[in-house]
């Protein structure tokens, strides 16, 4: 996380004033500054597993795309199928340059039969609205709507308990996972989603900014009876590693193609709308790729932290490590990086951690089991 950026020139979310309350740390992050935890990163990544965890992530950006054929339109520059959507239906997905590497990972909402919604990354907000603005076509309209938004993510086993005495009880239970509705929650006008960045059944809501402030209080007086604890940035990163989640500009990048990510099933080549970027990975398709993303569980107390060097049994590099951290439900470090695809079937790594070799092995992701809600 940056820390160049001056406190005076960075934004804050609606939220910001019930983080100092809480007595948060805050930190820079994509230009905002945001609680990186409130108490422990461990403990309330432990929390969230075993019970609920309430996260401000309002510096996401999000975008509505407006018209006749919005899916069409926005297919153009995404990866995935969207013509599988349901109307109420998310779908994650790949913005790509045209050489195949992922400007963005994001989720698409089809909203209405008339209105796309997009949820985007903070960092690359501006990129992404300019990238899609000259490719979308002047049959839709793009328009951003991130400064009037608030997001909070409720992510956790009693997520739905908490819900339930502020939303129609028989929605909430047949809400499925990658799916969203307009409803009120506690009286609040929301866009409330199935999904989430933790591996933990949970929801995603989408108000207007001004409200955020009385949900947000709502949701922890509720929820402490649950357990619900606030949950900072550095929980959030914990918990998506675990799962093996990408992040970008680690696991994704401009220069990274999604088939090098492990990302194939985000990306349909047999579409008949081929979407920017898709000749190239067509072609990563067909020659395979020349490195390729493992997890690995460090044998050793310290953090693979993201450019340390991975290495076979002779010490000659041959991957970089993209994240890493603690795992609490592990209780060992671990950490995604990319090999070369020549040393992809290893069992066993050393990451050079300053003058040393550490060894790792290599696991098959999810490092820890998922229990979002499953779809019938």
């Amino acid at each position: 996380m940056s820390t160049t950026t001056s406190q005076d020139s960075l934004r804050k979310t609606p939220l910001h004033r019930c983080h100092l309350q809480l007595g948060a740390k805050l930190v820079p992050f994509a230009g905002y500054e945001m609680p990186v935890q409130y108490t422990s990163v461990l403990e309330e990544a432990r929390t969230v597993r075993l019970k609920c965890g309430l996260f401000d992530v309002s510096h996401m950006g999000q975008f509505s795309v407006r018209g006749k054929d919005t899916l069409g339109a926005v297919q153009r520059v995404v990866t995935n199928d969207l013509s599988k959507l349901g109307l109420g239906q998310a779908q994650y997905n790949m913005l790509c340059n045209d050489a195949g590497g992922v400007i963005d990972d994001l989720v698409v909402y089809r909203r209405s039969d008339q209105e796309t919604f997009i949820c985007v990354n903070a960092s690359n907000r501006k990129e992404d609205f300019k990238w899609m603005q000259s490719r979308l076509g002047p049959s839709v309209t793009l328009e951003d709507q991130s400064d009037e938004t608030a997001l909070l993510a409720l992510q956790g086993p009693t997520a739905e308990a908490v819900l339930a005495s502020g939303v129609d009880a028989a929605l909430i239970k047949q809400l499925r996972y990658y799916w969203a509705v307009d409803t009120t929650v506690f009286g609040i006008p929301c866009y409330l989603s199935r999904t989430g960045y933790t591996g933990e059944d949970g929801f995603e809501i989408y108000l207007a900014r001004d409200k955020a402030i009385q949900l947000w209080e709502t949701l922890v007086e509720i929820g402490r009876k649950s357990g619900l604890v606030p949950a900072g940035l550095g929980a959030r990163d914990t918990l998506r590693l675990e799962m093996g989640y990408p992040l970008h500009g680690h696991e994704l990048s401009p220069t990274i193609n999604p088939l090098s990510a492990g990302l194939g099933w985000v990306v349909k080549l047999n579409q008949p709308t081929h979407f920017v970027g898709w000749d190239a990975i067509k072609k990563e398709a067909e020659k395979g790729s020349a490195r390729l993303l493992r997890g690995f569980i460090v044998q050793d107390r310290r953090i693979a932290r993201q450019g340390y060097a991975i290495a076979d049994e002779n010490h000659a590099q041959i991957g970089e490590i993209t994240s890493g951290t603690f795992s609490p439900h592990l209780n060992a470090p671990i950490a995604l990086g990319f090999v070369n695809r020549a040393a992809s079937d290893l069992a066993q790594v050393w990451v050079q951690v300053r003058e040393s070799y550490v060894p790792a092995t290599v696991v098959k992701l999810p490092f820890v089991p998922s229990h979002t809600k499953k779809n019938p």
